[in-house]
């Protein structure tokens, strides 16, 4: 699967604005969860340097669970946040950590946020969008689209082109899009 997403950060003001912008505008209330995302480092190369990711992420909904193993690929857009995505649901994530352990991954660091998730109807039924609250980096927006991982390069531009129109109905400054991940943006705070 191909991710083709873009992350804005939103100032505390207009983040409580948002969701009337996107009930507004053809996309439903799907659900609020809590986050926690383990990142780990290969043993055999920095993903870091190879803009890759590994992660467990648990999700907590009320008293439900899921938990995730993701592998996410490197960027392959220069205005977005587009790359492969490879996911499957896990059933112990303190058993995965153990197993990612003994296969000489490093964990690196856990992300912990607050997730409202909207879903598109009509002309949006393929997109998704993420209203996240992180404690120490603020407020975000992220609007997703997932697509095959065969599409053309003209197709992953107009689908980016939708979601950057997307942007702009909501009154989101384009200057305040950001290529770096959650975790980037964590470990470039706590290193500045």
């Amino acid at each position: 699967m191909l991710e083709i997403e873009l992350k804005a950060l939103v100032d505390t003001e207009s983040f409580q604005d948002l969701e009337k912008k996107i009930l507004a505008h053809n996309f439903y209330f799907l659900r609020m969860h809590e986050e926690s995302d383990h990142y780990f480092n290969a043993p055999d190369r920095d993903f870091a340097e190879s803009d890759e990711a590994l992660r467990i992420r648990e999700q907590r909904t009320g008293l439900s669970a899921q938990t995730m193993l993701t592998y996410k690929g490197a960027k392959v857009d220069p205005l977005s946040n587009t790359r492969l995505e490879v996911e499957t649901g896990i059933s112990d994530a303190g058993r995965m950590r153990e197993i990612l352990k003994f296969l000489g991954y490093r964990s690196v660091l856990t992300v912990e946020k607050k997730r409202r998730e909207y879903r598109g109807t009509a002309e949006f039924s393929q997109i998704n969008i993420c209203l996240d609250e992180l404690a120490g980096l603020g407020s975000f927006i992220e609007i997703e689209y997932c697509a095959e991982s065969d599409i053309s390069q003209k197709e992953r531009e107009s689908i980016r082109n939708r979601l950057l129109s997307l942007l702009d109905l909501f009154g989101i400054s384009r200057s305040k899009l950001t290529r770096k991940s959650y975790l980037e943006l964590l470990i470039e705070r706590a290193t500045s």
